[in-house]
């Protein structure tokens, strides 16, 4: 998780920001926030060479920047990868590429938020999630893991 956390530092500081949807515009990939079922938060597509994330419009403002940057995540360490072609048609280990998308997003919203881990060593889970509003579970994955 080491190496996902250098991505999000040598991106951040690439970029001069850590706002998902910002980083998003900086490097070219659309963001679409369209009706989906309940059951899905978002995608990633890429068609023809371009970079789509795909959103789900009922999320609310903290849901759309998490998904958001999970989403960012999966195409930053994983490239064009199919994850539904993946799971169809192999025995790939999907769960893998969840969590780190899920430990890319922790670490750049944290990064947003409080400008990272920086004098935050006595904090806890809770106190991140409150902080992030991300699930403790995404919070105990990323940092406490």
């Amino acid at each position: 998780m080491k190496k996902i956390e250098e991505r999000v530092r040598m991106l951040t500081e690439q970029y001069g920001c850590a706002d998902p949807m910002r980083l998003c515009e900086l490097m070219g990939i659309t963001v679409l926030q369209l009706e989906l079922p309940d059951s899905v938060n978002g995608f990633t597509v890429t068609m023809e060479g371009h970079r789509f994330i795909v959103l789900n419009r009922s999320l609310d403002y903290y849901c759309r920047k998490i998904t958001a940057a999970h989403e960012l995540g999966h195409i930053i360490l994983h490239g064009c990868t199919n994850t539904v072609r993946l799971s169809a048609n192999t025995s790939f280990c999907i769960n893998r590429y969840e969590r780190e998308a899920d430990c890319f997003a922790a670490h750049l919203l944290l990064a947003q938020e409080s400008g990272g881990l920086e004098g935050l060593e006595t904090v806890t889970s809770e106190d991140l999630s409150l902080l992030t509003h991300m699930p403790k579970s995404m919070i105990e994955n990323a940092f406490f893991g």
